[in-house]
């Protein structure tokens, strides 16, 4: 009888306890952010917070709530998309700015959808480990946050993005920056940018984003071929842009790349999906042949020796389809020749790609280093070896092998 007794009183009490909603709320009672975006104002951060609007996502008439937080539109410095509103509150710190914007609202800000971590190129400059950090030890943060590096403040680029073919701003972030069809822009989650801190001596890298023709990216631009983020024209009801690639290294920002260095960065890395490559002509001047670029397999890096001046190696391969050539240069080279011609030039812009990003920020973009430490039997040999400082000496060897499987419909242009 007593064990019946204190069975129905342990059953009652884990009941009770089950029961409760203490931290519960309701979905009217949220306020869901999107993205964060961090902007450097002095000697404090600027915090931006973009939120969906309920109405305008559901499909809503746009009365009430909806219209009036459209009312920024027009306004100097306002909001463009209509699906969302962007709040900014300046700050010492992260968290104490979003308690800071929370009292702001009429709910509470709920960050577990955010689909968006957007720094500014100043705050890259200065370092992003920490925030970083903070991230991923908060509850609140999803480690599949996509993350980026931003040329014009923060804020603007959220208020200017405009999912002019999506209604959900979440799905556009998630579409956008998960890069699962994008050449010429890396993908680079809180998780992976975490991990990625603490190797060592490997660099980071993150996708750039920009507004449309906007004079901060001038002194990005290098004269090669491709573009950076913000110098193509989106036209349209969105002058956001994407493209291209930021190099860190322990966090810290050191280089923007180009479109053209992205492709490179993907086919060294594995990542590269179907692309339309051009290579000139050896045969017309002025002219060029086009070729659909598939990777027949992954990449094979190595590092052959590790001393002094590491010798690194790289080994491409790639199937090939003709789309555009010159009839001077097909009969002359045939399949054979120009298979022979890709390889070749593709070998040299790999190198290039390689020695310009080595030089220009001294960091390992590829993972080199992932091979350099299998030379070491302990994380303390690795250490001390000071990849890093080595990899400013690194010797690269690399071999591009252009397979044409398929002719196609050969257009001389």
């Amino acid at each position: 009888m007593i064990r019946r007794l204190f069975a129905a009183a342990l059953i009652a009490l884990i009941a009770a306890s089950l029961g409760g909603c203490r931290y519960s709320h309701e979905i009217t009672e949220m306020a869901y952010a999107v993205a964060l975006g961090i902007d450097k104002e002095g000697d404090d951060i600027a915090v931006s917070v973009q939120f969906a609007k309920p109405l305008s996502i559901s499909g809503g008439s746009g009365g009430g709530e909806s219209s009036g937080g459209s009312s920024q539109e027009g306004e100097e410095g306002g909001a463009k998309n209509k699906n969302t509103t962007v709040l900014t509150v300046k700050s010492k710190d992260i968290f104490t700015a979003l308690t800071a914007a929370e009292n702001n609202l009429s709910k509470e800000i709920n960050l577990s959808h955010v689909k968006l971590l957007l720094f500014s190129k100043d705050i890259a400059q200065d370092g992003i480990s920490d925030y970083v950090k903070q991230f991923m030890k908060s509850s609140q943060f999803s480690p599949n946050t996509y993350t980026a590096v931003s040329l014009c403040k923060a804020e603007e680029y959220m208020k200017t993005a405009n999912p002019s073919l999506e209604i959900n701003p979440a799905k556009y972030y998630t579409l956008l920056f998960s890069n699962n069809d994008n050449n010429y822009m890396p993908s680079a989650t809180l998780r992976e940018l975490y991990f990625n801190l603490s190797a060592n001596g490997e660099g980071e890298v993150l996708p750039v984003a920009n507004l449309s023709n906007d004079e901060s990216n001038e002194e990005s631009k290098s004269g090669e071929d491709g573009y950076y983020a913000g110098e193509l024209s989106v036209g349209g009801e969105n002058e956001a842009d994407v493209s291209g690639m930021a190099v860190l290294s322990g966090g810290r920002l050191k280089q923007i790349l180009s479109t053209k260095d992205a492709l490179y960065y993907h086919m060294l890395t594995g990542k590269l999906r179907e692309i339309y490559f051009i290579i000139p002509s050896v045969k017309e001047e002025g002219q060029h042949i086009t070729l659909r670029l598939t990777q027949g397999k992954k990449p094979e890096l190595g590092a052959e020796e590790v001393g002094e001046n590491p010798k690194l190696s790289a080994k491409v391969c790639l199937n090939g389809e003709i789309v555009k050539c010159p009839d001077s240069d097909f009969n002359e080279l045939g399949i054979d020749g120009l298979n022979e011609l890709a390889s070749s030039y593709i070998k040299e812009q790999l190198e290039s790609f390689l020695e310009y990003t080595k030089n220009a920020s001294g960091t390992d973009v590829t993972g080199f280093g992932k091979f350099a430490k299998m030379h070491f039997s302990d994380w303390c040999g690795w250490s001390l070896y000071n990849w890093q400082d080595k990899f400013m000496r690194a010797e690269f060897s690399v071999t591009a092998n252009v397979n044409i499987t398929r002719e196609g419909l050969v257009y001389s242009g």
